[in-house]
């Protein structure tokens, strides 16, 4: 495993966020993971990286014992949500992640990255059934905001991969992250500050930092992480 902060190579370790965090992560998946459960997870496919992945099982397993629920806006076809429901699995956790996703192929590569298939549900149930782990995880097959109308449950970790347009991103942010709690983390995916989806750093920018409510925790090359210190 190597999961490593996206910063300037010259800074030393101390002054890098989330320096002491990549370090535990790559540390304790060798610990967890066989190499056989690693690659059946691998294989799920995707959009989400090998050490994007083992961030979010990391985050999941080490919030077991905290109250609260884990919430992913954006499944696909279930890479991200079989690491974190592998994490709840080997940590023996009575939850289940809160799978949200409408999986409706847009044919607009700015919502959801281009697939044949009209829905991406039957691929995502049967990567959790293949992964092991589908009783560690309940689908919500709606919008965000349909989903968002009858959630009234605290959350500890939330993810944030939905559609990719500045507008639907501020609006899951506006949506679930009042309810994530004091002390929950947010984690987004595709945040690089270039690129076609140059609209997630935007609305991460215009939303979490600006706010001055989040504390950074760990950035990789192309997700970042944020700990909430305090609420609105």
């Amino acid at each position: 495993m190597n999961v490593h902060p996206k910063y300037p190579g010259f800074l030393p370790g101390f002054l890098r966020t989330g320096w002491s965090v990549g370090r535990k992560i790559n540390k304790l998946i060798p610990q967890l993971l066989t190499e056989q459960q690693i690659q059946q997870l691998k294989a799920v496919e995707g959009h989400t990286t090998l050490e994007q992945c083992a961030t979010l099982f990391y985050l999941a397993y080490t919030n077991t014992k905290t109250a609260g629920s884990i919430v992913e806006i954006g499944s696909f076809k279930g890479k991200s949500t079989c690491w974190m429901a592998k994490a709840l699995q080997i940590a023996g956790a009575n939850e289940k992640i809160a799978a949200v996703d409408p999986h409706i192929n847009t044919r607009d590569h700015h919502v959801v990255p281009d697939y044949k298939e009209e829905s991406s549900y039957d691929a995502f149930l049967n990567n959790l059934k293949n992964c092991g782990i589908d009783q560690y995880v309940e689908p919500i097959k709606k919008t965000s905001q349909d989903a968002a109308e009858n959630w009234n449950q605290p959350i500890k970790l939330l993810f944030i991969d939905g559609s990719h347009l500045y507008d639907d991103v501020m609006l899951d942010l506006k949506l679930w992250e009042p309810r994530l709690m004091q002390g929950g983390i947010v984690v987004m995916h595709d945040t690089k500050p270039f690129g076609p989806r140059i609209a997630v750093r935007r609305a991460m920018d215009d939303y979490i930092v600006k706010s001055k409510r989040f504390k950074e925790m760990l950035q990789l090359a192309n997700m970042a992480c944020f700990v909430k210190t305090k609420s609105a």
